[in-house]
């Protein structure tokens, strides 16, 4: 088992202490019995070298699975692979995880532990935030002025269709990146696309979203707007058409797990839809008719 170098930007936050705590066993092959920690908000499993979990096989795509730990629940979301993933033996798209439940990615086959961290008034890595959480949060297109309020909780961008918001643009990855919130704030994570994803013209891999952020994804560009609820109630209409044209060492407990200062990457060997985001023409027309 090998542990890869990270590309690019710095790996998406490790989960605070109060978030659940979860684990993947590795259940068949020459390493069943392997128990990988997932630590941060965001982990990520495929073929591709930059996945924390890396499984070098023709069914396995890429990037095929997100494992999202919000802090206070566990979602897992199938990346449009061509092979599926499975949960507890059915086809998945964005399930919330349960302890115990089976995830299958190719030819592996994973056990889901999820605990719960004890209560002890402890609130290292808890953030303290003095204002208010957004209401709703929508991303304006700059070229053309369309307003996308995303319709779930984690929202996929690529150029594949089947994402939540496709962009028809040979710069942009068939699965690019993933839309979601953390600690009640929009963020946005690269899913280890070829050409990047930027917040206010710098490449990052996941960052927080503020009012007024420009995310840029290939050549489509778009501006963070933070609306109130009565004026997202508006924008009810549902679109029938694409937005944009266009190794480690091994614990006493059998872990995988490293010190922070270490690559949280893991390479292991081979063993042998969506609701569309809706669309509000024009953010001006909807905020006049917003009650004041």
């Amino acid at each position: 088992m090998a542990i890869g170098e990270q590309a690019g930007c710095a790996a998406a936050p490790v989960v605070a202490d109060s978030a659940p705590r979860v684990h993947l066993t590795i259940q068949n092959g020459a390493q069943k019995g392997t128990r990988v920690s997932c630590r941060h908000v965001v982990t990520l499993i495929g073929s591709r070298a930059g996945c924390k979990l890396q499984l070098p096989h023709e069914r396995v795509a890429p990037v095929q699975v997100a494992i999202i730990n919000d802090g206070k629940k566990v979602t897992a979301v199938d990346l449009l692979s061509a092979s599926g993933s499975l949960l507890n033996g059915l086809k998945m798209e964005q399930e919330t995880l349960s302890d115990g439940d089976r995830l299958e990615i190719g030819p592996w086959d994973f056990t889901v532990e999820i605990t719960n961290p004890p209560r002890n008034g402890s609130s290292n890595g808890e953030m303290i935030d003095l204002e208010p959480s957004p209401n709703v949060v929508a991303l304006e297109h700059v070229d053309t002025g369309r307003v996308l309020q995303p319709n779930r909780e984690v929202c996929l961008v690529g150029r594949r269709n089947g994402c939540d918001i496709t962009i028809a643009d040979p710069d942009v990855s068939r699965v690019h990146a993933l839309l979601l919130t953390y600690r009640d704030r929009p963020a946005i994570i690269d899913l280890v696309s070829r050409n990047g994803t930027l917040v206010n013209h710098q490449p990052v891999h996941f960052q927080v979203l503020k009012d007024g952020d420009v995310v840029t994804i290939g050549e489509s560009v778009f501006r963070v707007r933070i609306i109130g609820s009565a004026v997202a109630g508006k924008a009810g209409k549902r679109a029938s058409a694409t937005p944009v044209e266009a190794p480690a060492d091994l614990d006493e407990a059998g872990d995988l797990d490293m010190a922070e200062s270490e690559p949280d990457l893991i390479s292991i060997e081979s063993v042998e839809s969506a609701q569309r985001w809706r669309i509000a023409e024009d953010l001006d027309k909807l905020e006049k008719a917003a009650p004041r």
